[in-house]
């Protein structure tokens, strides 16, 4: 076999011929525990960590996670972000050549395929399908997940796989970084019928995995412009605040006074408070895409102004003051100001899909529909559940506060009239309903 240790086939490889040979071998080594000179060393030693590893070489993989679960880990992922690019690239080897591509996080579950009617329905019996795992250690040598053991490229060969139920298929994936960490986010691969194989997939699919990280470096770059300009904006330049805007991955950007918390803090998702080593307390909460850190024996840093407020009663449309200036949202982003101002600790996209439609399937619409509205409002509207921070002031929140105090008289002042008349929004009218009577 030719061409190194990285691939499977050379120039003029008789398929057939050298797939019938593979299976031969891969019968000896089940056998005997020792693969045969045939069997490529970077394929041998996979052998090797797949029976330690116990892996049945008979049974497909695992599911690991359902629809929803699959469908919320991608969309966390930051190859999210990347995946139409990356399905663009793809498409011409997809469809001249009948494979179907497949992307794995770190840890080897598959998170998305897509390629021919043909190519897919072969991965049913396998199993290699979104919500299942594909790991070396799962299931035995394959591309994927030998890539990510390796942690480079690699072409898997027919018989090469450890799993028979893989053995008409070739493969080629490559892992793909962090472009700022160097940690491994998971693996690009293509796979198709073996006879169908060229050693040139392997090139491709490398490729593709260095521009997805080039895109990644780029989307990090925006993001991190983006966390400073909003950090700057609202906290400003005032050096006893001690405080710092902190990437979701721990990267300080920015300090005041400056190097007081280092290079580097490792913050968790959502607010928290931690002892650093000098003994330091420190407080954090998500800011934008990242963080705002303070010490927590200081004030909290104050905000230059009230950044938002939202007038939706007694107005077919919400009207926004920013700063000095104002403007009228559009009726779906008015209704979901609303529905923020009704769940202070948050809504998750089903909820707000129910709430807005009455019905799960405009999930995608919601999410668009929540980055359009962050577009016009800034980093105040957050996520994971989706909310205002505190510096957002919306009249319905203040009149449903006082109607919760069991304030009526001061509720009846705050409210000017009906809650967005023209929505026909579940959430929105059963709101505006309860309103009308509490005030009758």
């Amino acid at each position: 076999m030719t061409g190194g240790p990285r691939l499977a086939l050379g120039a003029g490889v008789d398929h057939v011929r050298l797939a019938g040979l593979l299976r031969r071998a891969h019968t000896i080594a089940m056998d005997t525990g020792v693969a045969p000179p045939l069997v490529r060393q970077i394929v041998s030693d996979s052998w090797r960590r797949s029976a330690e590893a116990g892996v049945d070489p008979a049974r497909p993989a695992p599911r690991m996670l359902d629809a929803h679960a699959t469908a919320e880990r991608l969309r966390k992922h930051p190859f999210s972000g990347v995946l139409p690019k990356v399905s663009e690239l793809l498409t011409e080897a997809m469809v001249d050549s009948g494979y179907f591509a497949a992307f794995s996080d770190a840890e080897g579950v598959l998170l998305w395929t897509e390629g021919s009617v043909r190519a897919l329905r072969s991965a049913v019996q396998p199993r290699f399908l979104p919500g299942f795992m594909c790991s070396e250690g799962v299931v035995g040598t394959n591309a994927i997940g030998t890539a990510l053991v390796l942690d480079h490229p690699v072409q898997i060969f027919s018989a090469e796989h450890f799993n028979q139920l893989l053995h008409g298929w070739i493969c080629a994936a490559a892992p793909v970084h962090d472009p700022h960490t160097g940690e491994t986010l998971g693996a690009i691969d293509l796979s198709g019928e073996f006879r169908r194989g060229h050693v040139h997939t392997l090139a491709l699919v490398s490729a593709v995995a260095r521009a997805t990280e080039g895109w990644l470096a780029a989307e990090r770059s925006r993001a991190d412009e983006r966390l400073r300009t909003h950090y700057l904006e609202r906290w400003g330049d005032r050096r006893s605040d001690f405080s710092a805007a902190v990437t979701g991955c721990g990267r300080v950007l920015l300090s005041n006074p400056p190097g007081w918390l280092g290079p580097t803090a490792q913050v968790t998702s959502g607010s928290c408070t931690w002892l650093q080593a000098d003994g330091t307390t420190i407080s954090a909460e998500p800011f934008g895409d990242g963080f705002v850190v303070w010490r927590a024996n200081k004030a909290r840093p104050r905000e230059r102004r009230e950044r938002l407020a939202v007038k939706v009663l007694g107005r077919n449309r919400a009207m926004v003051q920013r700063d000095r200036r104002s403007f009228e949202l559009k009726l779906r982003h008015s209704e979901m100001v609303a529905l923020f101002a009704l769940a202070p600790t948050g809504l998750t996209v089903r909820e707000l899909a129910l709430q807005m439609y009455g019905n799960v399937e405009h999930e995608s619409t919601v999410r668009a529909e929540v980055a359009r509205l962050r577009s016009l409002v800034g980093d105040v509207l957050r996520s994971r559940p989706y909310r205002f921070d505190g510096s957002v002031r919306i009249d319905l929140a203040v009149v449903h506060q006082r109607l919760a105090d069991g304030d009526l008289a001061a509720a009846r002042r705050q409210y000017a009239g009906p809650l967005l008349p023209l929505s026909v929004a579940p959430g929105v009218v059963a709101a505006r309903e309860r309103l009308e009577r509490a005030f009758l």
